[in-house]
């Protein structure tokens, strides 16, 4: 019962307007959502993919009274999901999607729980609208296609951070302990060793991060810190935006670059498992390959202005 009740709180918060589920009838709101760009579709791609989940869950919801099974719970969750249309509007930059925002060309961000909090923390004029927890995600680093010894080497490293608890002491530092002061990190320097470009974008605070005088700080660069060392390689930082990540290894300006995201856990009900939204929630294109994740979540956070 505890379960049940948890869940239907969710969901009325979860639904942007307060209107019945029997109110179906009633002239459908809109809602204009930002996010950070997927590189893996177009915005109009992504906008038609959510538009045929909302037709595949329409007639999943409930409409008695009984306690729900969690399956059944899931199918409301993501029936008060689609309830509002939203028109998704993609930014290559988080600053861009907060100017938005505060613009009001956009009524809410979409972004992981870590920067969402973050946002919150650092921005008394922002709020959690609320959160959705059916999207486990992971980040991990991308390269150029056909640059499998540099992937070989990331991976290796990664499995060994994983390993000796390194991932985790600095996630915990840099991410769950952040403060939000910058804090100066030292790339080890090895001398007539090869030097790796890797581009980062200060779009997922504090998962990547810059400061306000452009120097790249935080777990992004403690976890390249840490790397190259491991790697005795010499590590440059150059900044892109995040709509710009696979264009810097194409034209190679960068030989890595700091995050892509993946969701194939997104949990959707069994009957609409197939809905092609599911496909489009890509985050890397054919020319770039992937190292193991480094840095998952569960959930995201909607955010809007207060009022």
């Amino acid at each position: 019962m505890k379960k049940f009740l948890c869940a239907l709180v969710f969901v009325v918060i979860f639904a942007t307007c307060s209107v019945s589920f029997a109110a179906s009838k009633q002239k459908e709101p809109v809602v204009n959502s930002g996010v950070l760009t997927y590189l893996g579709t177009t915005e109009e791609e992504f906008q038609s993919s959510l538009d045929d989940l909302r037709k595949a869950v329409a007639p999943l919801m409930p409409t008695d009274e009984r306690e729900f099974s969690e399956e059944e719970m899931l199918e409301v969750f993501v029936t008060s999901l689609v309830k509002t249309r939203r028109v998704v509007k993609f930014f290559d930059s988080l600053l861009l999607m907060q100017m938005a925002l505060r613009a009001g060309q956009v009524d809410e961000i979409s972004l992981p729980e870590a920067v969402g909090m973050y946002l919150i923390t650092n921005n008394s004029n922002y709020e959690i609208l609320f959160s959705i927890n059916m999207m486990p995600s992971t980040i991990s680093f991308g390269f150029k296609r056909g640059n499998t010894a540099l992937q070989k080497e990331f991976n290796n490293a990664i499995s060994a951070m994983k390993k000796d608890g390194t991932l985790a002491r600095l996630e915990q530092k840099y991410i769950a302990e952040f403060s939000g002061k910058p804090e100066q990190i030292k790339f080890q320097e090895f001398k007539d060793a090869s030097t790796i470009k890797v581009a980062v974008t200060g779009d997922l605070p504090p998962i990547d991060y810059i400061a306000a005088d452009g120097r790249p700080t935080g777990y992004n660069t403690a976890i390249l810190a840490e790397i190259g060392k491991r790697l005795k390689k010499n590590i440059r930082l150059i900044s892109v935006d995040s709509g710009g990540r696979s264009a810097a290894l194409a034209s190679e300006r960068a030989d890595v670059v700091f995050w892509y995201r993946n969701t194939e856990g997104m949990k959707l009900p069994k009957k609409v498992q197939n809905a092609k939204f599911k496909n489009m929630m890509k985050d890397s294109l054919e020319g770039v390959i992937l190292s193991e994740p480094y840095y998952e979540w569960d959930t995201d956070l909607i955010i809007g202005r207060t009022r």
